[in-house]
Order: C-alpha cells, then sequence, then structure tokens
C-alpha cells in the first residue's frame, strides 16, 4: 500500500480510514487531489497566507493535511471523512486547526479559496454550490477536481448556474480541473428534497440530496421490506440506515419499539428523522438517530433484539467488503443473546461465510433474481 505522497507542499504519510480494514492496493488520494495542490502551488501560492480556504469532500484529508498550515474548513457529508482527515492530521503529528464543518451547516466565514473534489451525487454538488456562493466575492478561487470521466457538461452547467463561467484545464494522470469565475447571482437557498411513497407501509418517504437511492425505493430495500415480520423484542437498530425506510417500516410493524437510525452520512440520519417524525411522530422521542462508523463505540448502550442492514460494497467509488465485515463485526456485540441480524445483499456477495465465521451460522430466509436475505442469531 503506497502512503506517502509527496506532493507541491511538503510529504505526508496518508491513509485510508478506517485503518487496517482496507485493501493493501488502495491509497488514500488520487491523481486530482495532486493536481489541485500543484496547480493552487504553481499559480495561487501568494494568495494563501491570508486567505480562508474552504475544503469541499476531501475523502481521506489529502488535502487537508497539504495545507495544514493555512485558515482551512473542512466540509463533507461523512462522517469518516472527518474521522480520516483527524487520524491523518494526529499521524503526520500536525496541529488541528480546522474548523469541521457537516453538510447540514454552512461555514461561517467569507471563501477567498473554494477546493471542490466534485462527488458522485450531482444533486448534493448543486446543493453545496448553492451553499457557498453566498461566502465567495469575485475575487475567490474556485477549483474543482475529478477523474477525466467526472467534469462532464452537467458538471460544468451546474457551476455555470451557480456559480458563474467556468472552463476546465488540460488533463494530467486521467484527471482534470474546472476553474469557475465568480459572477453568478446569489440564490435564496432551498434544499431540494426528493419524496416517494410505499404504500404498503403508508410511508411518504423524504429525502436529502446526498442520500444513497433518493430519487427511488432501492430494490435491495423493497425486497428486505417484503420479508419483514413483527419481532417480540423492542430494540431495534437500521444500521446503515439511509433514508431510514427499513426503520420506519419496522416501526409500522412494531409501533412500541425504540429505533436507532445509524449512518456515517448528515444528510441519511437527517432524512430519516425527518421521516420519523412525518410517519411516526409518536414515535420520534423514543428513537435515536446517530452519526457514526458502523456500530463503533456502541458501549453500555441497551442491546438490540433486531438489526436491520442493507450493507454498502462501496466506499466511495472504490468496491469493497470492509464495511459490511465491520457492520456485522459490530452487531454481534450490540445484540443481546437470541437477538437476530438481518441483511439484505446481491446474491454475488459472499456475506454468508463472513456471518458464518462471527456468529457460526446463518439461514437464508428469502431469495430473487438478484437479492438474497440472510438471517443470522447471537448464541447466548
Amino acid at each position: 500500500m503506497q502512503i506517502e505522497l509527496t506532493h507541491a507542499f511538503g510529504t505526508h504519510i496518508l491513509q485510508r480510514y478506517p485503518r487496517g480494514a482496507q485493501h493493501k492496493s488502495l491509497q488514500a488520494w488520487d491523481a486530482s487531489d495532486e493536481y489541485l495542490l500543484r496547480t493552487l502551488a504553481d499559480t495561487h501560492v501568494d494568495s494563501l497566507a491570508n486567505a480562508h480556504i474552504a475544503i469541499l469532500n476531501d475523502d481521506f484529508g489529502a488535502l487537508t493535511c497539504a495545507l495544514h498550515e493555512y485558515h482551512l474548513t473542512h466540509w463533507s457529508d461523512s462522517l469518516i471523512a472527518q474521522q480520516a482527515a483527524k487520524a491523518n492530521l494526529a499521524s503526520n503529528e500536525l496541529e488541528d486547526t480546522v474548523n469541521w464543518c457537516h453538510s447540514l451547516e454552512t461555514p461561517s466565514k467569507q471563501i477567498d479559496i473554494a477546493l471542490i473534489k466534485l462527488p458522485k451525487n450531482l444533486t448534493f454538488l448543486a446543493d453545496q454550490l448553492q451553499r457557498i456562493r453566498p461566502l465567495l466575492h469575485e475575487h475567490s478561487i474556485v477549483l474543482a477536481g475529478s477523474k477525466m470521466q467526472n467534469v462532464t457538461k452537467n458538471v460544468q452547467a451546474l457551476f455555470e448556474q451557480y456559480i458563474g463561467p467556468n472552463r476546465t484545464g488540460l488533463a494530467w494522470k486521467k484527471s482534470r480541473l474546472l476553474l469557475a469565475e465568480v459572477s453568478a447571482a446569489t440564490r435564496d437557498y432551498q434544499m431540494d428534497m426528493c419524496h416517494w411513497q410505499v404504500p404498503e407501509y403508508q410511508l411518504n418517504i423524504a429525502n436529502l440530496p446526498n442520500v444513497f437511492a433518493r430519487s427511488q425505493l432501492d430494490i435491495g430495500a423493497r425486497f428486505m421490506l417484503e420479508h419483514l415480520h413483527p419481532v417480540s423484542g423492542q430494540r431495534i437498530i437500521d444500521l446503515g440506515c439511509g433514508n431510514g425506510v427499513l426503520g420506519c417500516a419496522a416501526l409500522r410493524l412494531n409501533p412500541e419499539a425504540s429505533i436507532t437510525f445509524v449512518d456515517e452520512s448528515y444528510h441519511a440520519v437527517a432524512s430519516a428523522r425527518h421521516n420519523v417524525a412525518t410517519n411516526h411522530p409518536g414515535a420520534l422521542a423514543s428513537c435515536e438517530f446517530w452519526h457514526n462508523n458502523c456500530l463503533s463505540y456502541y458501549g453500555r448502550r441497551e442491546p438490540a433484539d433486531l438489526i436491520l442492514c442493507n450493507p454498502p460494497f462501496h466506499q466511495n467509488n472504490t468496491i469493497t467488503e470492509h464495511i459490511a465485515i465491520q457492520m456485522f463485526h459490530d452487531s454481534y456485540f450490540a445484540l443481546k443473546p437470541g437477538g437476530e441480524l438481518r441483511i439484505v445483499a446481491n446474491r454475488h456477495l459472499a456475506y454468508g461465510k463472513i456471518l458464518k465465521k462471527r456468529f457460526g451460522g446463518f439461514t437464508v430466509k428469502a431469495n430473487s433474481d438478484k437479492f438474497t436475505i440472510l438471517s443470522t442469531f447471537k448464541k447466548g
């Protein structure tokens, strides 16, 4: 695993997060990080000392570590991205003077330089551009970077709409930068909420911009909903909750339950809270909404009777099983003896082997052409 990055501002040791769970071939930065840093050093270095720099979507802290000596705001929807950047600052013995800002907040100060790692979700990008526009001034520097195929005409159109005229630079190591001028009129910010129904559970589900499968019910989650059932216990966890549709359906079947909605995305947890308030207002006080990396630090919380999980098999653009492995591991310690972990997953994923190793066995509750529902219980 390559962990040493030499860039325009120095050399740092950078690791993906969580450490120890990553494939040895993966590194904590990409060429667009290097390209952004090189461009800053080549053309804007004289502006850095007195500038407020907002870094958007810095997945593992490469930009944050490289520019640590300047006045930074790290702005992300991902708790794990924040934890990764903080861990890399600490491992390089760099003082943490960063203003940490999550996606439901807006930086409090004028932005002189905005460095943007383009997200996959264009609705989320539009949300971010709307948020930062009032903080930019006519001389602000706005630089965005990603792989070449991600710097599309649609991306340029969003920058044109919310920031101003823009152009792309030459490709370098299969990456490309976009430079925008600040001239678009400032608009009143409006959160783009997407709504859809789940009639069989009488649910109206709302989704903030960066929620997985925001425009329609995920087909894996739909399959899980077809096989939900009431449980005898009253403490349920919706792990990797997204918009909270599984937890909200479980509340329909178990109206007296206390449900913990857990996700590392701030937009996801906020969506889940909104959906409980809309669909089960009387249950809101008995539910918990938790930003967390899986079920880390579950600690002395009351153990669960049931954990529902539709585990992701990617981290950002990287296919990986480490998130599912951690979810299953953490679930074992969060369940009471006799408690159940129930997951839905693509059939080609070998999650049964992982469950058997952790729990001692599993059963197949349902299969479709694409998905399988697996159930396992904590012995005791």
